[in-house]
């Protein structure tokens, strides 16, 4: 097998190593650029309000640090650049998502056509990963919202064009995998997914090169003491705050009272058909068994990732969104096989179809509904009606002078601290088992010493129960609807301590 690859690696040819910009190339990125003028635009009239983990985001950027209790902190230095550049608004909070998606698209763009330099259809094949990645449905998504995934991906993404194999693959060099360790951390930083990128690492440089057992184990040694470096600042936060982001991916994987069920596991594959996009995906499963030029180093880089997430879905369950880094080399491997049809209408309708999804997510985030396509449980619900409790909450704080506001989770701590940036009232949670399990809880929770007079929000018609606290009854209500048959209700109960 070593020699099969060496003979792919090593074959010199320099005839389309320099890129030669056609028409279609330039036609394609103006394309990308529309797209995103599109996105920026959606994202800047829409009438969404900020999802709860936005919302959570933004109130992490106020208080910059290096670490989080679920997250590691580059999503919320993203949002206070943001911030600080348009100031407070859902757009800036959101700004990057698109830009960044955009950048991917460019890095996958060249990542495709390095891989296929020696090919007449490295032009075209470089085209077809840029509109796939860009139009992916999932892309169309997180470039309407901002999550972690976001810039995990662009320096994942980076990471991956400079571990590219390239007709020297053979020869490996430490200090190269030193910078790329540099990128992968980055991406560690981002979401502690980008772990994943270290497995498909060490599993390529173990199944396809023919260097020495000794070079290839010095360039993985390289690549995890880079990847280290970045990440140091964030493991000693973690130490000093008790290891609050391990303990909650440990308890995200929820593997300690297992179901072993398919019924997880094809949940979460009906989900990629949404990620990916569904003529993609189906490529993407026929492009594994189709060998082409650089499969294994594709394969590496997507399969391992999948496989991981495939086993948590059997043993517990898993998010739609968990496997996205398995996505820029799949988009590789696919745009590779369809690239190289001497017709292409299959990658035409691909791609059509991807469209046709981003252009949807498109006009539903600039019309805040999603109108014949909403189903009975309405997603978009999530994003409704927090600006109107902020403002029925405003009415009952300046009438009773409030100091603190209780909220009853995390969700509506979230909100209410986004909604009340510039007002003087606290915005805390009852801790009830004084375990915290959250940011709210670890670092905004209620004490004897919070401010008086204190309005609580509950979901029934009774006070909490909060040691301490002298009720003094319920003062207003907040009721809206939220869906089709949904509304947000809400109680609010005044007290002191």
């Amino acid at each position: 097998m070593g020699d099969r690859f060496q003979k792919h690696f090593t074959k010199p040819s320099m005839r389309y190593a320099s890129y030669d910009w056609r028409y279609a190339d330039i036609f394609t990125l103006v394309g990308l650029v529309f797209l995103l003028s599109a996105r920026l635009y959606a994202i800047f009239v829409t009438p969404l309000e900020l999802y709860v983990d936005e919302a959570q985001y933004w109130v992490w950027s106020q208080d910059l640090s290096l670490g989080y209790y679920s997250k590691p902190p580059i999503i919320a230095w993203i949002i206070g650049t943001s911030d600080a550049i348009t100031g407070h608004t859902s757009f800036g909070v959101r700004m990057f998502a698109p830009v960044i998606q955009f950048l991917i698209s460019l890095i996958l763009w060249r990542c495709a056509y390095k891989l296929h330099e020696d090919s007449p259809t490295a032009s075209r094949i470089g085209r077809i990963s840029a509109l796939l990645w860009a139009l992916m449905p999932a892309v169309g998504l997180g470039s309407s919202v901002i999550s972690t995934d976001t810039p995990m991906l662009l320096f994942w993404c980076i990471a991956l064009y400079l571990i590219l194999p390239s007709n020297s693959v053979t020869h490996l060099s430490a200090r190269k995998y030193l910078i790329i360790g540099f990128f992968a951390g980055l991406a560690l930083l981002s979401k502690y997914a980008g772990i994943y990128f270290l497995v498909c690492a060490s599993l390529w440089l173990m199944a396809a090169h023919v260097s020495s057992y000794s070079k290839r184990f010095l360039c993985f040694m390289t690549l995890t003491i880079g990847s280290l470096l970045v990440l140091t600042p964030n493991l000693l936060w973690n130490l000093n705050n008790g290891l609050v982001t391990i303990m909650h991916l440990s308890e995200n994987a929820n593997l300690s009272q297992p179901s072993f069920s398919f019924e997880g596991l094809k949940n979460f594959w009906q989900a990629q058909f949404f990620v990916f996009g569904p003529l993609s995906l189906i490529c993407f499963l026929a492009a594994v068994f189709k060998w082409e030029k650089h499969s294994l180093f594709l394969l590496s880089f997507s399969i391992p990732i999948l496989l991981i997430i495939s086993i948590q879905a059997y043993i517990k369950e898993a998010n739609a969104n968990w496997a996205v880094a398995a996505y820029p080399a799949a988009t590789l491997l696919v745009a590779g096989w369809l690239g190289n049809f001497t017709r292409q209408t299959f990658s035409a309708v691909t791609i059509f179809i991807n469209a046709v999804i981003s252009v949807t997510i498109i006009s539903v985030v600039i019309t805040g509904h999603m109108g014949q396509l909403t189903p009975d449980s309405d997603p978009l619900r999530r994003v409704r009606g927090w600006e109107s409790l902020g403002s029925d909450l405003e009415i009952q704080i300046n009438l009773h002078n409030v100091k603190t506001i209780i909220a009853d989770r995390r969700v509506t701590a979230s909100i209410l601290k986004w909604h009340f940036h510039d007002e003087p009232v606290q915005i805390v949670v009852h801790d009830i088992d004084n375990r915290p399990s959250n940011h709210f809880e670890l670092k905004y929770s209620y004490n004897k010493n919070t401010p008086s007079p204190i309005i609580a929000l509950a979901k029934q018609q009774e006070a909490p129960s909060i040691e301490g606290i002298e009720w003094i009854g319920m003062i207003g209500t907040s009721n809206h609807k939220i869906a089709k048959e949904t509304y947000r209700n809400y109680y609010f109960y005044l007290g002191k301590n």
